[in-house]
């Protein structure tokens, strides 16, 4: 159903309790068990007549603005076939949420509960607008005008690969993934320049990944300028197509690093080594890897993204008997995990690590590469080892550059979501956002202190309860483990 396209304000909302599933005969409800079909969607203005209280004091129960995850399959609803799209759906008993298309494969999702009374806003053609007290906001959510309250809560959105969505749960931020972590171009001083390659680049993480950004730079002491880069869109998924051009390089290895970074990603910029060998096929076969060296991080008990090594003949005739070691640095052993796709130049080796039962910390070690007849090449490998608990990644939280500065919904611990405020230049406090009163998540108000939505408790940056309509207990304080001058921290 198209939207509608007047600018009126949609009428009130029924005095009908929301709970109550035969109250609203026009919401169509999901089965959380299964796909959204698409007669469980509610086209936009058929939820304003149909579900609601219109109380001006508020209703009398509020609902949870976060839903439990349920799947949607965006195919079966007909407004989120185009970009701009949106659409109301109701999982269960939950409250409604707006459903919008930002892109080809970009969604976002608000929950319809008001923060200032618990009300069920209105979704109009310009935005949204709470019929009680005439807060309004647009529609990502942002509060714009009117009743002074905090922005609607934003909830978490994951494309599946069937290309259903996973809706629910507190927005977590965008995470920067790549296919692979290197490229390898091979050429000779006679051949022709070698064929273009892509990497894809997507979302591992919730919300829109956006703002997409790359830097090149060439190894050190290097020849520059062989290097091309172009990337499909600002916007996740997206495609980086790497070029290479040999031009008047001489014999020997090149290498560059790719930056690419995102718009509040949570686990920072990632790097991209590329690697252009010119080769020489006059002259004896010999070992070349892509990386000399590198790095893992992972809290405790997890693993880390693997990453590969290109194993390459720099010259003539062929490279066979290829086999890969690891040998161990005094502190730990057992953590790496070696596999070689084939033992003839080319060939790809997956390294995985595993921070299993390593305490935090780090660790070392060596690998070598040999093969027949040709000089053995190293890798040097560390893993650093991080308390268990959430990490948090500060440059993807704005808020957290500023002494004072609040950021909610950083991740969860213990089955709730977490915010974090920066107390001095060196600390920082993190909390439960569940508040004390009745459990209802609190919202962040104006990025420097906290307000729940349910019935008016206020705490400052320090989660301590400030004089307020509701009187309850502070915030619960949880553990932040945090070295002065780095760029993550723990929350335990």
């Amino acid at each position: 159903m198209p939207l509608d396209p007047s600018s009126e304000p949609l009428p009130a909302l029924s005095s009908e309790p929301l709970l109550e599933p035969s109250s609203c005969s026009s919401c169509h409800r999901i089965d959380r068990r299964g796909f959204l079909a698409s007669a469980s969607v509610l086209s936009l203005g058929v939820i304003i007549s149909g579900c609601g209280d219109g109380v001006l004091s508020g209703p009398e129960q509020v609902l949870d603005a976060i839903p439990a995850p349920f799947r949607l399959d965006p195919a079966t609803v007909p407004e989120l076939t185009a970009v701009g799209g949106r659409t109301v759906v109701v999982s269960g008993t939950s409250a409604p949420v707006m459903v919008e298309r930002l892109g080809s494969a970009q969604f976002r999702a608000v929950s319809l509960v008001c923060p200032h009374r618990g009300s069920i806003v209105d979704v109009t053609s310009t935005g949204l607008r709470c019929p009680n007290h005439q807060a309004v906001f647009a529609n990502d959510g942002t509060w714009l005008g009117g009743q002074p309250t905090a922005g609607l809560t934003a909830l978490d959105v994951r494309q599946n690969s069937d290309g259903s969505l996973t809706i629910g749960g507190a927005l977590t931020p965008p995470v920067l993934s790549l296919d692979r972590n290197t490229a390898v171009f091979l050429t000779a001083l006679t051949g022709s320049a070698p064929a273009a390659q892509t990497i894809a680049i997507a979302n591992g993480g919730g919300g829109v990944l956006s703002g997409l950004a790359i830097a090149l730079t060439y190894g050190s002491g290097q020849r520059t300028g062989w290097l091309s880069l172009a990337l499909s869109q600002a916007t996740a998924p997206c495609t980086l197509t790497l070029s290479a051009q040999r031009g008047t390089l001489p014999i020997g290895n090149y290498t560059a690093m790719v930056s690419i970074t995102g718009a509040g990603i949570s686990n920072g910029a990632q790097t991209l080594t590329v690697s252009l060998l010119v080769q020489d096929p006059t002259t004896p076969a010999a070992l070349q890897l892509s990386a000399s060296a590198l790095s893992f991080t992972a809290p405790i008990g997890s693993t880390p993204t693997t990453q590969v090594v290109q194993c390459n003949n720099s010259g003539g005739g062929s490279l066979q008997g290829l086999a890969a070691t690891v040998a161990y640095g005094p502190s730990g052993t057992g953590w790496l995990t070696l596999t070689l796709n084939q033992t003839s130049a080319p060939a790809t080796l997956t390294v995985r690590a595993s921070a299993g039962a390593l305490a935090a910390g780090s660790y070392t070690a060596t690998i070598t590469v040999s093969a027949t007849g040709v000089a053995s090449r190293t890798v040097m490998v560390s893993l650093t080892v991080t308390a268990a608990g959430l990490l948090v990644t500060l440059s993807a939280w704005p808020a957290l550059t500023n002494v004072g500065g609040v950021a909610g919904s950083v991740g969860n611990v213990n089955g709730g979501p977490v915010a974090v405020s920066r107390l001095t230049a060196t600390s920082f406090a993190a909390f439960s956002m569940r508040c004390p009163h009745a459990g209802t998540t609190v919202n962040v108000v104006n990025g420097s202190s906290f307000r729940c939505p349910n019935h008016g408790a206020r705490f400052d940056r320090a989660g301590v309860w400030q004089p307020s309509e509701q009187r309850t207990d502070n915030l619960t304080t949880l553990t932040v483990i945090y070295t002065p001058g780095a760029a993550t921290l723990t929350v335990t």
